[in-house]
Order: structure tokens, then C-alpha cells, then sequence
């Protein structure tokens, strides 16, 4: 019996220590939304694959050269589809910048940077 509880324990371990929705029975792809700058960004990101299109991470700040992982839907060809957009948090020389990315597939990286100026 106790033999039993050790496995248990092992396989919901691992279970819990895989990051890819699809390998938990889920419709979603990890991606990695990746500051390919050295500023501090405010960062925004929208599943397009998702009807309607879901906010997924706002104005979170992701730091220079840093990352974080969002999950996303996957769309009727198997792929996912999101876009962006961010602000640095330099409040006297404000940079921002956008971008659409389609065909994502699970464990991709989606590069962001703020080098374009600020419309209001």
C-alpha cells in the first residue's frame, strides 16, 4: 500500500510539472513572449486564435533580455495566432511598438521590443 501512494505521488507530480497545456488533455500551445531589448517593457498580449480574441497578459512589465510563457488557442489549421503590443517604462523617452504573429505552433517565441514612437 504504501508502495501505491509513492507512485501516486510521483505521477501527479509529474502530471503538475509539465508546462504544455496539451500534454494535460487541454486545446492550447505554450508560447514565449520574449523582450528581445535591454529596456524595461510594459507588455500586452491577445489570443487571436480565441472567438472572441482574449486579452491573455496586461501591461505586465517583462524586464530587458527577460521572458514569460502565455498559453493560446490553437485555431482551426492546428496553429495560434496572437499579437502584441509595449510600452516602455522609461516615462521620458516613451518607446512603443506592436506586432501580429500567426502560425504559432507549441514551445514557439514571439520576440517583442518598444523602438517606435507613441501615438496617442
Amino acid at each position: 500500500m504504501r508502495a501505491f501512494h509513492r507512485l501516486a505521488i510521483a505521477v501527479a507530480y509529474l502530471l503538475l510539472s509539465f508546462r504544455s497545456p496539451a500534454v494535460l488533455g487541454g486545446d492550447g500551445l505554450m508560447i514565449t513572449i520574449n523582450n528581445d531589448s535591454s529596456d524595461n517593457l510594459l507588455v500586452t498580449v491577445y489570443d487571436r486564435s480565441a472567438t472572441p480574441p482574449q486579452r491573455v497578459v496586461s501591461r505586465t512589465p517583462i524586464y530587458g533580455n527577460a521572458s514569460l510563457s502565455v498559453s493560446i488557442t490553437i485555431d482551426s489549421s492546428g496553429h495560434g495566432r496572437l499579437s502584441w503590443t509595449a510600452m516602455s517604462m522609461d516615462h521620458d523617452m516613451r518607446m512603443c511598438g506592436h506586432g501580429d504573429k500567426a502560425n504559432l505552433n507549441d514551445g514557439d517565441t514571439v520576440n517583442v521590443h518598444a523602438d517606435g514612437d507613441c501615438t496617442t
